[in-house]
C-alpha cells in the first residue's frame, strides 16, 4: 500500500534530562531543520529511568511551546497523554488552551498507559483487561469533548491514539479518534496498519481523513522512511532521547529530512 502523498517528518522530544527552557530552542532549532511537527511525550517519570527520577510536566511545556511556535504552520501536539492518570475532561480543557495560545491547531495523541513508575507513582496499576476497558470509555469521553470545546471555541484539536493492540486500541481508534500512531519495524507497523484498514472499511465512514502515523527510536536505526510509506503511514515521528550534554541532538531528524529531498 503506496502514500500517494509525501510523508511528513516530525520530532517527539522526551521530557526529561534537558533543563525545561531549553525546549524552546530545541523546538524552535526543529522548525527551522524543515519539520512538519513537534510532539512532546508525556511520562512523570522518564521511560527510560528509574522509578524516583523526575521528568518535567508536559502539559505546562506544552504551552510554553505553543506561544514559541505560534507562528509557524508546524503540526504541534502531545504523543501520548496516558488516559489511565490525565483525566480526560481536563484534557481536553488542556489541548484547546493549546490550541488558542498557538495557532489554533493542536494533535492530542492519548493511549492506554501501563508504565510501571507512572501507575505506581499515581496508584492507577490495575489489570490490563480492567486498564483497556478503562482506556475505551475515557476516549469515548474525550471525543465528546474535544468535538464540543471544539465547536465553541472554533479550535481544530484532533485525537489521535498511540498503540498497536489489535482487540482495544486500533478498534478505539478508528471509532473515536482522528489518528493512529504505530511503531515499527516496518513489518509490524504494517500488519497493524492492515488492522487498521478492515476496522475502517466496517465503519459507516471509511474515507473521512485519518492520519497513518508511526513513531520510531533510535532502535529502529537505520529507519528507511521509504521503508514506511511503501506500507502506508502518511506521518513518521522520530523520538529523541535527550544527550548527556542536556541537550537534544536533531542529526537523527536532519538524516530523515533529506532522505525525503
Amino acid at each position: 500500500m503506496a502514500s500517494k502523498t509525501q510523508i511528513k517528518i516530525g520530532v517527539q522530544f522526551q521530557t526529561h534530562g534537558v533543563d525545561a527552557p531549553q525546549f524552546e530552542k530545541s523546538a524552535r532549532d526543529a522548525v527551522a531543520l524543515g519539520v512538519d511537527s513537534v510532539f512532546l511525550w508525556d511520562h512523570l517519570v522518564p521511560f527510560t529511568g528509574q522509578k524516583d527520577e523526575t521528568a518535567w510536566d508536559t502539559w505546562v511545556l506544552i504551552g510554553a511551546l505553543a506561544k514559541e511556535l505560534r507562528a509557524s504552520a508546524v503540526t504541534f501536539g502531545v504523543l501520548v497523554s496516558p488516559l489511565t492518570f490525565r483525566n480526560p475532561i481536563i484534557l481536553a480543557r488542556c489541548a484547546v488552551t493549546a490550541a488558542r495560545l498557538g495557532n489554533g491547531k493542536f494533535i492530542l495523541g492519548v493511549g492506554a498507559g501501563g508504565f510501571i513508575h507512572d501507575d505506581e507513582l499515581m496508584n492507577t496499576k490495575m489489570p490490563l483487561r480492567e486498564r483497556m476497558v478503562s482506556f475505551a470509555n475515557h476516549l469515548a469521553v474525550l471525543r465528546r469533548e474535544i468535538d464540543s470545546q471544539n465547536e465553541r471555541f472554533s479550535t481544530q484539536v484532533k485525537i489521535w491514539v498511540g498503540g498497536d493492540g489489535k482487540s482495544v486500541t486500533i478498534p478505539e481508534a478508528v471509532r473515536h479518534a482522528d489518528g493512529w500512531s504505530g511503531f515499527g519495524p516496518p513489518a509490524r507497523f504494517e500488519s497493524r496498519r492492515q488492522v487498521v484498514d478492515q476496522f475502517r472499511s466496517m465503519t459507516g465512514h471509511p474515507d473521512h481523513e485519518f492520519e497513518i502515523s508511526v513513531l520510531l527510536t533510535r532502535q529502529d536505526e537505520p529507519i528507511r522512511i521509504s521503508d514506511f510509506t511503501e506500507v502506508g503511514a502518511l506521518h513518521l515521528m522520530r523520538s529523541l532521547r535527550p544527550s548527556l550534554d542536556g541537550t537534544f541532538d536533531l542529526q537523527p531528524i536532519q538524516d530523515l529530512l533529506s532522505q525525503r529531498m
